[in-house]
């Protein structure tokens, strides 16, 4: 008999700023639809909004950070890393895994269900109050 292993994940990705919302919403849902194919589950998702990035990433300066739990098998979470990989929306990426469940149905009544909560902008705040003056 196989056991099938199966590991909670956080995925932070930052997409284009030139999307729109919806188009940023609609983006997301194909990549829960890919998890979802998979047999994986979204535990969770949390929609950051547009944010100054750090540095520079492909001529952009601000970037729409979208954070996903999800619980599925390894090769799910290539997969997804992969389709991530080639996406034009996509600027960056990281995943963590943050452990092994042995229990899936016991861990998937205790999340909460991932929403389509419309994305919180942060553009009327003062981009400056980051930086630290030299």
């Amino acid at each position: 008999m196989e056991v099938s292993v199966y590991n909670e994940y956080e995925v932070v990705v930052i997409f284009r700023p030139d999307l729109d919302d919806a188009a940023t919403l609609g983006v997301v849902e194909k990549f829960e639809g890919s998890i979802g194919a998979e047999g994986g589950h979204i535990l969770q998702r949390d929609n950051w909004g547009k944010r100054k990035l750090a540095y520079p990433v492909a001529k952009h300066v601000r970037g729409h950070y979208v954070l996903m739990t999800i619980l599925a098998k390894p090769s799910t979470i290539s997969e997804f890393e992969r389709q991530l990989r080639y996406a034009d929306e996509c600027l960056r990426f990281m995943t963590v895994r943050k452990g092994a469940i042995l229990d899936v149905e016991a861990r998937l009544s205790q999340a909460t269900p991932a929403t389509a909560a419309p994305p919180q902008d942060d553009e009327d705040q003062d981009d400056n109050t980051d930086e630290v003056p030299v």
